[in-house]
């Protein structure tokens, strides 16, 4: 159990606003790794944001890849009825990454659609993400990671499969390095499967109190929760509650 590391979903996300500077600052207090989205501009800035569309958290409903980085910088975000009181704003991935750097804290970086709709976007994110160390990409699209594999081919790429995934694609993605998956899935008759790949995987979905956590699998190498603290009670201590 000593070998799983944590990451802080969306930063610190049960204790912060997701992806704001918040709950990153949170989740470095707790010392565990961050997992964040990023979405690219339509002209090619990369932003720390979780939808394609920005309604939920911003109110205007359109999709983040169709607008230039000047039209949503100001923006705030925030739950709906908050948003007016709202201090939060998008942040700049580049600078997440580089504060990330200096903080030595490991980061997963899901790249969302944006990224397929902007034919640059993958050599943007590769150049901003060179010299980091301690970094691997997540996408639910495995031709995205593809693409990034080719372009960073010493960084980990990890394909976030859902319940209708063909486990037997994978044996053809020499460019897929580890799997993501939702706790719901560790249930399902396909998780032998998944470990019979001999690839890495990493749970999301955790709270801190599942009786799973008790028996991981040594292949389970991380662990992607909203509650980092609690995550890293039950991992020192896995034979408690």
């Amino acid at each position: 159990m000593s070998e799983v590391k944590v990451y802080a979903h969306r930063g610190a996300s049960g204790y912060a606003l997701e992806n704001t500077w918040n709950a990153f600052f949170k989740a470095c207090e707790f010392g565990v790794g961050i997992e964040l989205d990023v979405q690219i501009t339509k002209d090619g800035v990369v932003v720390v944001y979780h939808d394609d569309n920005l309604r939920r958290l911003t109110g205007i409903n359109a999709g983040i890849h169709t607008l230039a980085y000047e039209e949503i910088k100001e923006l705030r975000i925030g739950r709906k009825w908050m948003r007016n009181f709202s201090h939060h704003q998008m942040p700049l991935a580049y600078e997440v990454f580089q504060w990330a750097k200096k903080k030595k804290i490991p980061l997963n970086v899901e790249l969302k659609e944006s990224f397929v709709k902007n034919s640059k976007g993958p050599q943007i994110l590769a150049a901003m993400l060179e010299g980091m160390e301690d970094v691997h990409l997540s996408s639910f699209n495995p031709q995205l990671l593809k693409q990034m594999k080719k372009l960073m081919p010493s960084t980990e790429m990890a394909w976030i499969i859902k319940k209708s995934t063909q486990l037997s694609r994978i044996k053809d993605m020499d460019w897929v390095d580890s799997i993501h998956l939702h706790k719901r899935l560790m249930a399902k008759s396909f998780c032998g499967e998944i470990l019979k790949l001999d690839k890495k995987v990493r749970l999301y979905g955790i709270l801190g109190s599942e009786s799973l956590m008790n028996r991981l699998d040594p292949q389970m190498v991380g662990i992607i929760t909203n509650y980092p603290d609690r995550v890293k009670r039950k991992i020192a201590s896995p034979l408690v509650g």
